[in-house]
């Protein structure tokens, strides 16, 4: 029990510490398979954050209107092109 516990607290206090750049990043590597690619997925968006220096109002913005329509789930959402703007992955 007290493992579960400090594990969740862990977890939390990972998630606040996250910028919303590397939030939404993450976000979308929840699409790529659990384990290995997942994990691979996640340092490459924390490797490409830190050398990009993005704008975190921008991504605060994606953050915003990356969720999918209701019924909807967000990995099949992501791969069509209104999903891709609304994450900022691709220009109007």
């Amino acid at each position: 029990m007290r493992k579960t516990l400090l594990a969740l607290l862990a977890a939390l206090l990972a998630a606040g510490c996250a910028t919303p750049c590397e939030e939404l990043g993450h976000r979308i590597c929840q699409c790529v398979a659990s384990g290995s690619p997942r994990n691979a997925c996640e340092d490459s968006i924390d490797r490409q954050l830190a050398d990009a220096n993005p704008d975190d109002a921008f991504c605060e913005e994606k953050l915003r209107t990356c969720n999918p329509p209701s019924g909807q789930s967000f990995c099949d959402w992501i791969l069509s092109t209104e999903a891709k703007v609304a994450c900022g992955l691709a220009y109007e």
